[in-house]
């Protein structure tokens, strides 16, 4: 499967993220520094950034596009998406960029996930949320990652660098039959609450997972790679006995 791939990824993670406690659905993998840095210059899905000294942020977006909560209202900063604007046709290519951008005299620079304290909307922002929405507006699923994870910042700056956050194997398949039961581009929006912030910003994006982890090939790949190697050993045996 493509997620035994993406578990061996898991092993790159770096000190400082705590394990995900059992039940968590929409998973850390990996730490990540792509080109390009600025909010405009990846898909950014979330702007976060508490008000006053609060130690917490919480907010996001709701279907019609609304930011709510502690969520940036430019329209490069918040947005809902589609499988198509990322060119993605299966859930498992999908995944999600968490940039930490806490002031630089917090060491190191973090934030920990939590339960949302907001009156309204809160079940779309706790921790990191991925909401599944039918192209009406009903509200189909949710994916959630586990609350009380300590996420380290990856590199200074907005943009490119971050934590990578995809979905496990049996959310994969759930999401992949949700929306071929539900006719239409589903949209989706994401949510998140931070404790422990300093001021933030903090920045989700959402791209293909392979511009995240590395090539991660395809089954049929493996099947072509199995069968070279089959044939190599095949032939080596036949010039073994024929010497």
């Amino acid at each position: 499967m493509k997620f035994k791939s993406i578990a061996l990824a898991a092993a790159a993670l770096a000190a400082g993220l705590a394990a995900a406690p059992a039940g968590a659905v929409l998973i850390p993998l990996t730490q990540v520094e792509l080109s390009g840095q600025g909010v405009g210059a990846t898909f950014t899905t979330l702007f976060l950034q508490g008000a006053g000294s609060a130690t917490t942020e919480s907010g996001g977006v709701l279907f019609n596009g609304t930011p709510f909560g502690d969520a940036g209202g430019g329209a490069s900063q918040t947005r809902t998406f589609t499988f198509a604007d990322l060119a993605l046709t299966n859930a498992n290519q999908l995944a999600l960029v968490l940039n930490v951008a806490e002031p630089g005299s917090e060491n190191p620079p973090s934030v920990t996930t939590a339960a949302s304290p907001l009156a309204t909307n809160a079940n779309l922002a706790n921790a990191i949320t991925l909401n599944v929405y039918s192209s009406a507006g009903a509200l189909l699923e949710q994916h959630v990652a586990a609350s009380g994870l300590t996420l380290n910042q990856v590199a200074s700056g907005l943009g490119g660098s971050g934590i990578v956050f995809a979905l496990d194997a049996a959310e994969v398949i759930q999401l992949n039959n949700t929306m071929a039961a539900n006719a239409g581009n589903e949209v989706f929006t994401v949510g998140a609450t931070f404790a422990n912030s300093q001021g933030g910003p903090e920045t989700i994006s959402a791209i293909r997972l392979t511009q995240a982890v590395g090539a991660i090939p395809e089954p049929e790949t493996y099947a072509l790679m199995l069968a070279g190697l089959g044939a190599i050993c095949f032939m080596s045996r036949r010039r073994g006995k024929r010497s």
